[in-house]
């Protein structure tokens, strides 16, 4: 696979002897939603949660940057790609049925699979079960923290740990977790069924009201606490349609910056300042990112 310099040393070094795969200088944005990000030195992809464990154990020994990456939903890499190893959990997936009705879930677990499980909320969205708990992913219908019991997390000294929902941190978009910079390996879950639970229940709400046809990154900024939703304020601001490149403001969702084809990421944040400041200007309301901005 060729030589591979990082800072601290050698990536490929450093990961060998790990069960899973290794692919060098792949551009990240395969790996999106957006379809956007330059390429990673490298990206691994474990087979068992020991060996993303050893991984990232191994990073912080050699001082080589890491990030983890789970379905590439809500999530922005730089054109310039990330200087490091980028871990993704796609092949860290699996559902354990527990006592009591509970569920243990990989973090590389997809969304949708558990909305079938009683987690019905979380039909349509395109991530996975550890970037979920960290964002406190959900829609109108809820969010993680109503149905989360534990989260399985790699310490710093890399022992994982379980910590309960209510240590967690959990609020609207945002976590202690994401906050930390926290690792999750699992989490536990105590579904609720409901007939929107139904293997053949559709989503009805997305089709209609989102831009599901082109590469996003889902919404782009969280709603703020005492103001109308992001979406309201950007289309009362005359913003939908603005565009940046190829990064658009979409016509159907204001809070949906879209990727036409050649978006690239430096555009797409040029255009979220520019909402931002013409938001700030109509209504005195600074948008927060939901997008998780990498920078290199």
């Amino acid at each position: 696979m060729g030589s591979l310099q990082t800072y601290g040393g050698d990536a490929l070094r450093l990961l060998r002897g790990l069960p899973g795969e290794v692919r060098v200088g792949e551009p990240l944005s395969r790996y999106t939603t957006f379809r956007i990000g330059g390429p990673a030195r490298c990206i691994y992809f474990p087979t068992h949660p020991d060996a993303m464990a050893e991984a990232i154990g191994r990073a912080r020994t050699e001082g080589v940057p890491w990030f983890v990456l789970g379905g590439g939903s809500n999530v922005l890499f730089p054109d310039s790609g990330f200087p490091g190893i980028v871990i993704c959990t796609r092949r860290l997936r699996g559902i354990e049925e527990r006592g009591d009705g509970r569920i243990f879930a990989l973090a590389g677990t997809p969304l949708p699979e558990l909305a079938s499980r009683g987690l019905g909320f979380l039909r349509g969205i395109p991530g996975t079960v550890g970037g979920g708990v960290v964002m406190n992913a959900g829609t109108h219908d809820g969010a993680m923290a109503d149905r989360l019991v534990s989260v399985r997390v790699l310490g710093w000294d890399g022992v994982p740990r379980d910590i309960p929902a209510s240590e967690c941190g959990l609020s609207y978009r945002d976590s202690l977790l994401k906050r930390l910079g926290a690792t999750v390996i699992g989490a536990e879950f105590l579904p609720k069924k409901s007939p929107k639970d139904s293997p053949f229940a559709g989503d009805p709400y997305r089709r209609r009201t989102q831009p599901l046809g082109l590469p996003s990154a889902g919404c782009a900024f969280k709603n703020p606490p005492d103001a109308p939703p992001a979406g309201w304020l950007i289309d009362r601001a005359g913003l939908k349609g603005m565009r940046v490149g190829d990064a658009w403001v979409s016509t159907r969702h204001a809070n949906f910056i879209c990727n036409l084809g050649r978006a690239t990421a430096s555009q797409v944040l040029s255009l979220m300042e520019r909402v931002r400041e013409r938001v700030r200007r109509a209504f005195g309301v600074y948008l927060e990112p939901e997008i998780v901005i990498v920078w290199a």
